[in-house]
């Protein structure tokens, strides 16, 4: 009983008004609750608007966040390339003989050997002075051939074009899908859709992607559970029984494959990074993904 009238008051102090209770401790009866603690209880309860809140219907929709990840790192900026220098000098100075080093003293050793076997006559200085060179002649063809490697361009023939349907640009950035409705206002989005029937959000938004974007986009859910939740209400002139739309987000990772775009529903869509976006969607509906997006911050 004791521990029953502690679990109680502990309650009592986290939940209900501190008025009541003094009166509903001093009323408790055993494990039941006295009228004076039904009637604490009743002042909790909503009333008024918060009651017609909650009665109003929402229509429930899911949305899905579509992110192609960097395909290539960052560009080295000037302090990373002088850290990376000092880290490199530290290393030449404080390291062991390397397995290179080691190869180079076991080439210069064969080299000896050979010209020791032909030129039997030749004094030893003049061998290790051969022997030098042909290690150096090796070392010198190899320097030639890494000279001649080029490594492929940051900039792709998409990213001279501005080709905004492609992947195959902004390499070095992250890039997201957007969609457009055909409407005037509010017309560029997140691929999303309503909730039917029994399904999950999660079946509902795995169902509208493939709906409005194609079967062809692969694409990575990072959870069962949305990560984001984005309400807004209706404009009084239109006409629904629902009150606003609640539309939960999901996080996702592009994993290979096109969008195929349903026509019916869409009449474009891009693939934009983080600061193009603000191109596209509204202020507000930006400000929204920067809580669960990286993405920069509007410009003023």
């Amino acid at each position: 009983m004791a521990a029953a009238n502690s679990c109680f008051c502990m309650i009592s102090r986290r939940f209900w008004p501190r008025q009541w209770l003094k009166t509903t401790a001093i009323n408790m009866s055993g494990n039941h609750f006295t009228t004076s603690c039904w009637y604490a209880n009743q002042k909790l309860q909503p009333h008024g608007q918060n009651i017609q809140s909650l009665s109003q219907k929402w229509r429930l929709v899911t949305a899905i966040c579509v992110e192609r990840l960097p395909v290539i790192t960052q560009p080295v900026t000037e302090i990373e390339s002088r850290v990376q220098e000092l880290f490199n000098r530290i290393e030449d100075e404080q390291s062991i003989i390397s397995d290179y080093e080691i190869e180079l003293n076991q080439r210069h050793k064969a080299a000896l050997s050979r010209i020791k076997a032909i030129e039997s006559d030749i004094n030893a200085k003049d061998r290790e002075a051969l022997a030098i060179k042909e290690v150096e002649g090796e070392l010198a063809e190899l320097e030639e051939e890494a000279k001649s490697f080029q490594p492929a361009s940051r900039t792709t023939q998409a990213d001279e074009e501005d080709d905004r349907k492609s992947l195959d640009r902004k390499l070095t950035e992250s890039l997201f899908l957007l969609v457009k409705k055909a409407r005037n206002q509010h017309a560029w989005q997140m691929p999303q859709g309503q909730h039917e029937g029994q399904e999950s959000l999660r079946e509902t938004a795995e169902r509208e992607l493939g709906e409005e974007c194609g079967k062809e986009l692969n694409v990575k859910f990072l959870s069962n559970a949305p990560c984001a939740l984005y309400s807004y209400k209706f404009h009084p002139d239109y006409q629904s029984d629902q009150a606003g739309a609640k539309v939960f987000f999901y996080k996702t990772f592009h994993n290979n494959g096109q969008v195929i775009l349903n026509t019916d529903e869409l009449e474009d869509y891009v693939w934009v990074t983080g600061e193009e976006m603000q191109d596209y969607v509204t202020p507000e509906y930006y400000q929204f993904l920067t809580k669960f997006l990286y993405l920069p911050k509007k410009d003023k």
